[in-house]
């Protein structure tokens, strides 16, 4: 058995029988006293302090449909060992999930519980609201910035290759992209600067369905919020959006039942929609086939994964001119 593993169970009185690594960073533990997850993290300290925040919060809100994380006999509930940082969940056998809708709808409703029980409206003070828009938008500069180096070198090549011309060809598409992305943003921040408030939620930060698990009850249970925070709905709902649409190809009115399962919580104000809009609008996903493609790989299949990304964005885009609010027509 691994003498490190058997330290850190120490911390929770148990005495391991078999110890079976599963995944990359989990481990199953065998005891008298049943059976243990034991996770393998790279958060720091201060995310970790984030982390049992939220774990806390949640149980003290009576949030059931997580999988817990237990304290250790000193009541803590993360142990850092060698650069790592460890913490125990009981172990649940995972079944395939049934249901007459989908995963993702059903998570949505998870999240739109978690955002309703833990919403605070927190003063919106224009100098907190101009640097998150700088940091935001620097990002995005930089981002874009990378991508126009790209098509100028591509530009330059003596032969240009499937995938670069794939990404030339679709260049004008990511100029649009990300101009809409940075008039939704401007359109929050004037909706937010005007009515002097935004609301905050406790966000998951990764929720998608690798991070939900159905039991042989059919009960759909959260875990790994090794990323939550306090933040706005809309970063959670977008993060949600992006990594789930690709399990509904993107079909327009499936993604609009995740939100309608999730309004039936908390209905998201009109700034919240344009800041979603925003998120969901930037190519990022791109920018980061792009930094993919430099790591090198098969060409052929960089070509596919770059396409599939160029048709999901040009989906969103029509998405999101239909979920983004109707602007106000003024009186003359």
């Amino acid at each position: 058995m691994n003498p490190l593993y058997e330290a850190i169970l120490f911390y929770y009185d148990l005495q391991p029988r078999a110890i079976e690594q599963v995944g990359q960073k989990l481990i199953r533990v065998e005891t008298d006293q049943g059976m243990f997850a034991l996770k393998e993290t790279d958060i720091d300290r201060m995310r970790a302090d984030e982390f049992v925040h939220a774990i806390r919060k949640l149980t003290k809100l009576r949030f059931r449909q997580f999988i817990p994380v237990l304290p250790t006999k000193f009541g803590e509930y993360t142990l850092f060992a060698r650069d790592k940082s460890y913490y125990l969940m009981p172990w649940v056998n995972e079944v395939d999930y049934h249901s007459r809708v989908s995963i993702e709808e059903a998570i949505a409703d998870h999240l739109g519980v978690i955002h309703r029980i833990t919403v605070k409206t927190q003063p919106a003070v224009k100098e907190s609201l101009d640097g998150s828009c700088e940091r935001l938008l620097a990002r995005w500069d930089r981002h874009f910035l990378e991508m126009s180096r790209f098509a100028d070198q591509a530009e330059q090549n003596r032969y240009i290759s499937p995938f670069e011309l794939t990404f030339l060809t679709h260049y004008g598409l990511l100029e649009q992209l990300a101009e809409g992305a940075r008039n939704q943003l401007e359109k929050w921040y004037e909706a937010t600067l005007e009515k002097r408030s935004y609301r905050s939620v406790l966000t998951h930060g990764r929720l998608s369905r690798h991070h939900a698990m159905a039991t042989d009850t059919n009960e759909l249970l959260l875990f790994n919020f090794e990323q939550a925070s306090l933040d706005t709905p809309a970063r959670d709902l977008a993060s949600f959006c992006r990594r789930s649409f690709p399990y509904a190809l993107w079909e327009e009115d499936e993604v609009f039942r995740w939100l309608h399962r999730y309004e039936q919580h908390l209905p998201l104000l009109d700034s919240e929609k344009h800041l979603l809009c925003a998120y969901l609008l930037y190519p990022d996903p791109i920018y980061y086939a792009i930094g993919d493609y430099r790591h090198g790989g098969n060409e052929l299949e960089q070509v596919r994964r770059l396409e599939k990304r160029i048709i999901a964005m040009r989906k969103v885009q029509r998405f999101v001119s239909k979920l983004a609010p109707a602007e106000e027509k003024k009186e003359a």
